[in-house]
């Protein structure tokens, strides 16, 4: 996970990510933001044709850097159920759906907009639409599936492309909210269109904000500059196995020692215990984002006004650092992230607080982490005990204007003349 900081008067961006930068990252960024600059050369006279060629040099340099992440969110097999949920979708009753949907304004940048206005179709047969896009998403996973070794950056390119179309569509979402009536079913669908497509449309989205602000920003990104903040990892001492404190949990919870959780240990756990119990001591490390916000404060640099939020991640934090970042607003009065109710769904094992963090700020997470921790152990245990798979709940929410009608229009044709 990476974080960055722009501060304008410098033209200069500021990246770190959890762990050690690897030679290959420095490598993947120089290369990254010479082509935004290549690309803002072009974009400042309107040149589409040189705009296009680097885009595409953008998409295969982030897919060739995250290919390995890509595949395995693709193809995790913690998503089945909504991958299940998204195969048995196409049988809904189109009819019943068109008379339960309603849609007044269409966001611009949307793939609804698209075919609803422009192309003129009927709800109906945009929603048959929207099921031969489910279907290539099943088609496109099972492509990846069986020739994972000798994959083609075409194929992966395609599923983030649907993806993406589906998890901007509000017809989507709509019929999603139709055909399930279990919040859980459809949140989880939404969620793993985000995670599989998340790289495609943060690109969509610098670039979008580039065209769209053009004479405010064109200059900038033409003379970007960068650097990199070095991690910060540690070695902690453990006063007790982690099994140990997971036995404890458990019974905190008044859950019982029996075959549900052997059934729990084994879904959610594996044999992570097996590695963490034979070390006295875990490697840590302070996550990204807050790496970024004590260099930040380490620095003294305030570059931002009127409410903005001063970092940006490249994906969503987790619990522990959304809880954390809230204190540290308050403590500094800063908007270093806007907390909400979305939250990366992960706790990690090597999470850390900064050096020298207070108390009083130490207890507060610490105890709302346990809350909620024990909250989801009894919740997860309830549905093992049902027999109603894994709870890896996701909330999602999308902004109005999430994508640009031009990335959206570029890949709708694209999509439309591979087929």
């Amino acid at each position: 996970m990476y974080s960055s900081v722009s501060i304008l008067e410098r033209k200069k961006i500021l990246i770190t990510r959890n762990e050690s930068l690897k030679n290959d990252d420095k490598i993947y960024f120089n290369e990254f933001f010479r082509l935004i600059q290549e690309y803002s050369e072009h974009c400042l006279p309107s040149n589409q044709n040189g705009m296009d060629k680097i885009y595409s040099s953008l998409k295969s340099l982030i897919f060739e850097y995250n290919k390995d992440k890509c595949i395995k969110r693709i193809l995790d097999h913690l998503f089945d159920d909504a991958v299940s949920n998204l195969e048995k979708l196409p049988n809904a009753n189109v009819d019943n759906l068109c008379q339960k949907i309603n849609f007044n304004k269409l966001n611009r940048g949307s793939a609804d907009y698209y075919y609803l206005k422009e192309k003129k179709i009927s709800l109906k047969e945009y929603i048959l639409i929207l099921f031969d896009w489910v279907n290539d998403i099943i088609s496109y996973r099972d492509s990846i599936r069986s020739t994972k070794d000798k994959l083609e950056l075409k194929t992966i390119l395609q599923f983030q492309a649907t993806g993406a179309l589906l998890y901007h569509s509000e017809i989507f979402r709509s019929v999603l909210s139709k055909v399930y009536s279990i919040v859980d079913d459809y949140e989880r669908i939404l969620y793993y269109l985000d995670k599989v497509s998340a790289h495609q449309r943060s690109l969509h989205l610098i670039l979008k904000i580039l065209e769209q602000r053009k004479s405010e920003y064109g200059e900038i990104y033409k003379n970007i500059q960068w650097s990199f903040i070095e991690p910060i990892e540690n070695i902690v001492k453990l006063n007790e196995t982690p099994s140990f404190s997971f036995d404890k949990i458990w019974l905190a919870c008044g859950l019982e020692d029996n075959e549900i959780k052997i059934d729990f240990k084994k879904d959610y756990i594996q044999d992570k215990f097996d590695s963490y119990d034979k070390n006295s001591e875990l490697k840590t490390c302070l996550r990204s984002e807050i790496r970024m916000i004590d260099y930040l404060i380490e620095q003294n640099i305030h570059e931002v006004h009127d409410k903005d939020v001063e970092i940006g991640i490249s994906k969503l934090p987790c619990y522990p650092c959304s809880l954390y970042i809230e204190q540290l607003n308050n403590k500094f009065k800063r908007n270093f992230y806007v907390g909400s109710p979305t939250t990366y769904g992960k706790i990690y094992p090597k999470w850390m607080f900064r050096k020298n963090e207070e108390d009083t700020i130490k207890n507060s997470v610490t105890n709302q982490l346990y809350i909620f921790f024990t909250n989801e152990l009894k919740l997860l245990e309830l549905k093992i005990r049902k027999k109603s798979g894994d709870s890896d709940k996701q909330e999602t929410e999308i902004d109005d204007d999430a994508v640009d009608y031009e990335f959206m229009l570029r890949d709708i044709k694209k999509m439309t003349e591979d087929q």
